[in-house]
């Protein structure tokens, strides 16, 4: 993992950081962005070919909210 893709997120208010910090009474979410034509920069379909979210895939890995690709 390329550390120039990884950043720091809150999942509340979308500050993003280079480093982990305290936003909100947490720590913000570590994210790997992936690099630039990743797939996991894309938002996620169904087979239908349905946006399920707009979140790019790597934020929704972060968050829990899908499984780690």
């Amino acid at each position: 993992m390329n550390e120039d893709e990884v950043i720091y997120i809150c999942p509340k208010c979308f500050q993003v950081c280079d480093t982990e910090i305290e936003c909100h009474q947490h720590f913000m979410v570590k994210c790997n962005t992936g690099e630039p034509g990743d797939t996991r920069r894309r938002p996620i379909y169904d087979h239908y070919g349905h946006i399920v979210s707009r979140a790019p895939r790597w934020y929704l890995e972060a968050v829990g909210w899908v499984e780690t690709t």
